[in-house]
């Protein structure tokens, strides 16, 4: 099944042929691919974006572990406090933790004296070493810490009200989908956990795909849909350069990642690429409302977006192979972009219209002179 959407991400050609536990190798250029955990690394490095990289080996390679566990800390003024009840108590026992090793430090050296150490007081001075490395190497962590309330506290205020909700918009954007007797194909996009798949998409009658660039990530998302007993094909690959023949799938999704790619124009017009004519692409990812405040631009600039390279949606990079774009707020730091790939006939109309206006202004260039 997966054999036969790939294609060699070096050569471009449909000849991976030789597929082995432990390596794939190209027949038509002879590029060999390792995998790992019996997942192919269907990209070439030397070709990767360097914040792609830096993301993956600074971040996720050591974090990915624990994604599912921290990265709900990042949406915690957001979310209502009866779901993320267990996330605001690890954040006050964390705050409280940090202000009593700081209490004890200086308790230490102003009153008691350096004579009077205690066992208890190595330990939580280790502790507090390892808080500011910490806060020193992931410093949205300690932004986060520093205005997690006060962002509650606007938040709570001013009641931001979307126009349409989450699963309102995924319900329109599946529709045509669900209960249909012909087997469609789904692409996630820098997947991670796997966790989109569970956003109503595996309700569909599907051939699913998933792609990260992230390792230990993607092992956790195919451990999640095993446990799911869903059938996703997983595979290593670069964003802005997707192993895919062109217009293999119906749907193309991506959730948390695009805003952060080291190149947001290549990795839409990868996603438009192989996205069939008249399929539909979904984009889920920050941007911050309108009527933020100083104050949650700042959370919004240290915490959310800390490592994105497009301030919003890709609406902005104006593709010309789309229609139908909406994009919606659906909190006050995030956004979804939902959009369908024109058909053919629609395509062809375009490029005739852009060739001839460009046509009319040459010959106006020209006159002119």
């Amino acid at each position: 099944m997966i054999g036969s959407k790939v294609i060699c991400p070096s050569c471009k050609e449909n000849s991976i042929t030789d597929r082995y536990q432990t390596y794939w190798m190209c027949s038509a250029c002879g590029e060999k691919y390792s995998c790992v955990s019996g997942i192919p690394k269907l990209y070439v490095e030397d070709s990767l974006g360097k914040s792609d990289k830096g993301l993956r080996d600074k971040v996720y390679k050591y974090m990915a572990w624990f994604y599912n566990f921290w990265n709900p800390f990042f949406m915690l003024p957001v979310r209502p406090v009866k779901i993320s009840l267990k996330y605001w108590i690890v954040y006050f026992l964390l705050v409280f933790s940090f202000i009593f090793m700081v209490y004890n430090l200086i308790d230490l050296i102003a009153y008691r004296g350096i004579d009077d150490v205690k066992s208890y007081d190595f330990l939580l001075f280790a502790a507090l070493v390892i808080f500011i490395f910490v806060f020193s190497k992931q410093q949205r962590y300690a932004y986060l810490l520093l205005l997690a309330i006060p962002i509650k506290i606007i938040l709570a205020i001013r009641k931001f009200v979307p126009e349409k909700s989450a699963s309102s918009v995924h319900e329109g954007f599946l529709k045509e989908y669900l209960g249909s007797d012909k087997k469609i194909k789904m692409l996630d996009i820098a997947s991670g956990t796997g966790h989109a798949f569970l956003r109503g998409y595996l309700n569909l009658n599907a051939d699913y795909t998933a792609v990260d660039l992230s390792e230990g990530m993607i092992v956790q998302g195919r451990d999640l849909m095993s446990k799911q007993k869903a059938p996703v094909d997983f595979i290593l690959a670069d964003a802005t350069n997707l192993p895919f023949k062109s217009g293999t799938f119906d749907i193309c999704t991506n959730y948390g990642a695009f805003n952060g790619f080291a190149d947001t124009k290549s990795a839409l017009k990868e996603m438009i690429r192989v996205t069939k004519n008249g399929g539909k692409i979904l984009i889920f990812d920050e941007q911050e409302y309108p009527e933020a405040t100083w104050l949650e631009h700042l959370y919004y600039k240290k915490v959310f977006a800390c490592y994105n390279t497009l301030a919003g949606s890709p609406v902005d990079l104006l593709p010309e192979e789309l229609e139908d774009m909406e994009v919606h707020q659906l909190y006050e730091f995030v956004y979804v972009f939902t959009a369908r790939k024109k058909k053919l006939e629609v395509q062809k109309e375009t490029e005739r219209i852009l060739k001839s206006r460009k046509k009319m202004i040459s010959q106006q260039v020209q006159s002119n002179q």
